[in-house]
């Protein structure tokens, strides 16, 4: 069974952990992490998550987890990109950390550009169906349609796609 570790609001661990899954209220948060992966023709690697998992069932999105406890934010998206993908990535930036005070969930957001042949990508069956590329305009599409995630996320990664993208 997996661990997450218990935060304050400012993120930082209270000593207290819990096992995933386990829903957590009042002053206790736990960290999820986002990344928006894309290559050098400016298009961004979409999974289509499992049918059988609880959010967003046969849904395309970004790639994303928990973190596990004693990891940080970004260990753990290496992680989860590794284990869903079977791609090795020794970097990716953090563009923000958003809360989502109606969950008691704090957002760890990465980008990072990298080329890749899908074809090359192992997916986890457990976790992913399918993957393919979109557009730049089609992902800010998405984003903007993403009401399951709150408005601060949208409004960051959107302007930092738009403003700070550069192809790699």
């Amino acid at each position: 069974m997996e661990y997450f570790d218990i935060l304050n609001k400012d993120g930082i661990p209270t000593g207290r952990v819990a096992p995933k899954g386990t829903d957590v209220f009042n002053d206790d948060y736990y960290l999820g992490v986002h990344a928006y992966l894309y290559n050098s023709k400016g298009e961004f690697l979409l999974q289509q998550r499992a049918k059988t998992k609880e959010f967003l069932p046969g849904g395309w999105d970004i790639h994303m987890g928990h973190v596990i406890a004693g990891e940080t934010g970004k260990e753990a998206i290496l992680r989860e990109i590794r284990e869903e993908l079977g791609l090795n990535l020794n970097d990716i930036t953090l563009v923000k950390r958003v809360c989502w005070e109606k969950y008691n969930h704090l957002i760890d957001i990465f980008i990072t550009c990298i080329d890749v042949n899908l074809q090359d990508l192992v997916l986890q069956k457990s976790e992913v169906d399918n993957v393919k590329y979109v557009s730049k305009e089609e992902m800010l599409s998405l984003i903007k349609e993403m009401d399951y995630r709150p408005k601060e996320y949208r409004i960051a990664i959107k302007n930092y796609i738009e403003n700070e993208i550069k192809i790699c």
